[in-house]
């Protein structure tokens, strides 16, 4: 049996290559894919920059030094169709999603031990199963932990800060505010649970923000842009008495500059800075089940928020449009069939 697999062969190329599949050892299972999640993590990556490895001390760290051809993609859903003699947690047909290094590829062989679970049983849509960004989400909504009244502002209005509204809705907060450029997706922020908008090319958003605090600032603000620019803006709107909280689970890779501006905002508001990635997580396996329940039970809209659906053949395509965001472009996936 043979699969195919997209490999990039230089700065923003992709070849697609032929291989075999080997036979499976005891505890390992044959996936074929049926979606895969486009992330501006792999940006770098595909610009040939840098991309994560393993430093020669043993832990995970940024790698330099790229050796082509390399395989992406690490948001995965797909079908188990073979079993290792030994695999107990899965069988043939589960349909599963987790996370997982090359996953742009029509079949992947994975241990029944890495990082994957069974999807549940549901009427939404498999394919915007994502479990990998869903688990992100999880992570980054339980660190902010706001309490009772506090007032939370998201920064970045993409797929991920939708998804962190939609997770906090439901909590008993002072009010939940969006911020981004763009106004449909701050109408997308308010059909999610945002009680207020900010669009900083209309309004100076300091000003709005100390009309919508009363002069205190936000509590909690996550800030999910990618840029620099977007964790100036959050140290510019959070706590301004000191001890608000800055989640920020953003990947800074543009060689933006740290500005003097960013500097007197962080020595006056004095906030703690606290950074949600992953790696944050206490435990990964409990947060991705509860990533994908969130979504099980409709309080993630992943499904509404995929606005791009590219077939696998056309991978470039789809990272040309990470590359440049166009207006109407909130979540890609890769998609198989």
């Amino acid at each position: 049996m043979k699969r195919r697999v997209a490999k990039l062969v230089g700065k923003k190329v992709f070849d697609i290559f032929e291989e075999k599949i080997p036979e499976l050892k005891e505890h390992e299972m044959l996936i074929e894919m049926i979606s895969v999640g486009l992330c501006h993590s792999d940006i770098p990556v595909y610009f040939g920059t840098s991309c994560m490895g393993v430093h020669k001390n043993g832990y995970e760290a940024m790698v330099k030094e790229l050796v082509y051809p390399m395989e992406l993609g690490h948001e995965p859903v797909g079908r188990v169709i073979r079993t290792g003699k030994k695999v107990t947690r899965f069988q043939e047909g589960d349909l599963v999603t987790g996370v997982a290094a090359g996953c742009f590829a029509t079949h992947m062989i994975a241990s029944e031990n890495d990082r994957w679970i069974v999807i549940p049983s549901m009427k939404r849509p498999i394919e915007s199963c994502l479990g990998e960004p869903m688990m992100c989400v999880a992570n980054i909504v339980q660190a902010a932990a706001p309490r009772l009244g506090e007032r939370v502002a998201v920064v970045g209005c993409g797929f991920m800060g939708l998804m962190c509204i939609a997770g906090l809705k439901a909590e008993n907060l002072g009010q939940l505010t969006a911020i981004d450029f763009i106004d449909n997706k701050l109408e997308l922020a308010k059909k999610y649970g945002a009680t207020h908008t900010i669009n900083p090319s209309r309004e100076e958003l300091e000003d709005a923000m100390y009309k919508l605090t009363n002069g205190r600032g936000f509590d909690i603000v996550i800030e999910i842009t990618g840029s620099l620019k977007g964790l100036n803006s959050a140290l510019s709107i959070v706590k301004i008495a000191g001890r608000g909280k800055i989640c920020a689970p953003s990947m800074y890779t543009r060689g933006e500059i740290f500005t003097e501006e960013m500097a007197y905002y962080m020595m006056y508001r004095s906030p703690i800075i606290h950074v949600t990635h992953p790696w944050y997580c206490e435990d990964y396996m409990q947060t991705l089940e509860q990533g994908v329940e969130a979504y099980q039970k409709g309080i993630f809209p992943a499904d509404e928020l995929i606005t791009h659906r590219i077939p696998f053949d056309r991978i470039e395509e789809g990272f040309q449009l990470l590359e440049h965001n166009p207006a109407d472009y909130v979540k890609g996936i890769i998609t198989f069939s």
